[in-house]
């Protein structure tokens, strides 16, 4: 919903983001991220959600990501 902070409305989300373990430590998931957020730069969208695991917090961080406020509730049936 559009609201004053995002007048468009545009909401880009993140899910499921995973390396092999063997494949870890070496950029991909970072490489992947840089283009996905060119993508979305490209397009307008201002505002990005994702969840991380604590594992993945540090390359979140460095990406500009913040912790928000609102925590996810999910119930899966």
């Amino acid at each position: 919903m559009p609201s004053p902070g995002n007048p468009r409305g545009l909401t880009g989300h993140v899910f499921n983001v995973a390396t092999e373990p063997g494949a870890r430590r070496r950029g991909y998931a970072r490489a992947c991220m840089d283009a996905l957020l060119d993508w979305y730069g490209r397009r307008g969208v201002p505002k990005i959600d994702l969840h991380a695991t604590r594992d993945a917090e540090p390359l979140y961080a460095s990406l500009g990501f913040r912790t928000s406020h609102q925590p996810a509730m999910r119930l899966s049936r």
